[in-house]
């Protein structure tokens, strides 16, 4: 199945790269848009500063991807509510997420609301 447009959650951490990798071998084939996004959900930004060096570390996975990036999306909020607007606004058909096997990700993973809420397909990433 080839996809027009493929979305990213990246967290920032050392998997986001893994997480991009994945999606550019789901875009290229059709040469599809790719969009990356962060979804802030701890805490609100309160400092220009925090969000400058956000943008900077984003635009840097991007540059630094080896694939064109259409946008690059920062927002704060519940990952599962987020996302599924972004692709119900977009016209997004692909989001590619990361999924840790830990004791704490059982508890508090985001998959299973993705999987309710956003209606496009979901390839889940293996993290370890």
């Amino acid at each position: 199945m080839s996809y027009q447009h493929v979305l990213v959650t990246v967290d920032l951490s050392e998997a986001s790269k893994t997480l991009i990798d994945k999606a550019i071998e789901q875009a290229q084939p059709a040469n599809s848009k790719l969009s990356i996004v962060y979804v802030e959900t701890d805490h609100l930004r309160s400092y220009p500063d925090d969000e400058a060096r956000l943008e900077a570390q984003l635009q840097t996975l991007a540059d630094d991807c080896g694939y064109p990036v259409n946008e690059i999306i920062t927002v704060i909020g519940d990952l599962h509510m987020k996302v599924a607007g972004l692709v119900e606004n977009s016209d997004i058909d692909l989001v590619v997420c990361g999924h840790h096997h830990n004791l704490v990700s059982r508890f508090f993973s985001a998959v299973p609301k993705l999987v309710n809420t956003v209606k496009a397909d979901l390839l889940v990433v293996n993290l370890g």
